[in-house]
């Protein structure tokens, strides 16, 4: 498997994820019923610039309290309070006649920059490892999405490990990107990012898992969270990879 195979899983996921919350968005309105609330982990604070000497840079939840993550619906207002996504212009998706055409070769090339051929090989790789499979009412491919937690949480790490760079202009990436930021808040030092010129932020560089990611992220807000937890757990110790590992199972949807 190449790391371009996870990036189109990930894509993947992200559509499934977005089509579970349009028509359930649609079945709640019909029962004029809320759509349920964004994720609201407990927050976990990492101490700001000038803290007391001897305090913990990060802080927990006491024992025998538990962090409850509700399923995130990513693609929404979740880190706009300051109007920050972390890249200074909006980029457009093409439009789509319809949603299943967000699967196709075409769609797909566009949104993560690979060409057709790339996507076409793979999506044979993904079929033949098992984690892509027909959807069994629609016919579009589905990801085994509880497989791919599970090969990011105790695996990405080691088969694509991080490589930091020097200071750059980027988009926040890890525990500094909207999906983690709220949970686990920066003592004040070097901010991981994807180098972009975009970017809103400095901080030091980090090597994307595929060399279009910084591109693929401003098309789609829900694969910018997914892809920024990943980098969060292939750079964190381990408490700080739980909490971002249970933050990426409720956006995609497990339990």
């Amino acid at each position: 498997m190449k790391s371009q195979d996870i990036l189109l899983l990930f894509k993947m996921a992200s559509l499934h994820a977005q089509e579970e919350n349009l028509f359930g968005k649609m079945e709640s309105e019909s029962n004029s019923n809320m759509v349920e609330e964004l994720l609201k982990p407990q927050q976990i604070n990492r101490m700001t610039a000038g803290g007391r000497v001897g305090q913990p840079l990060v802080t927990y939840p006491a024992d025998g309290e538990e962090a409850v993550f509700h399923r995130q619906e990513f693609d929404s207002s979740l880190g706009d309070e300051d109007g920050w996504e972390g890249w200074s212009e909006p980029v457009p998706s093409p439009p789509l006649a319809s949603w299943s055409e967000g699967y196709s070769l075409r769609a797909l090339s566009a949104s993560l920059g690979l060409s057709k051929s790339e996507v076409s090989n793979s999506i044979a790789r993904c079929r033949e490892s098992g984690m892509l499979a027909n959807d069994y009412d629609t016919g579009l491919p589905k990801v085994n999405r509880r497989e791919l937690l599970k090969i990011t949480e105790h695996a990405l790490k080691y088969f694509f490990p991080v490589k930091l760079g020097a200071m750059v202009r980027g988009i926040p990436t890890g525990f500094a990107a909207p999906a983690l930021s709220k949970s686990i808040k920066s003592a004040g030092g070097l901010i991981p990012v994807w180098p972009d010129a975009l970017g809103t932020e400095r901080g030091q560089a980090i090597v994307p898992l595929y060399k279009t990611v910084p591109e693929a992220v401003k098309k789609d807000r829900t694969l910018y969270h997914y892809l920024a937890l990943a980098d969060a757990i292939r750079l964190g110790g381990p408490r700080e990879c739980g909490v971002a590992v249970n933050i990426l199972k409720a956006g995609m949807g497990l339990k």
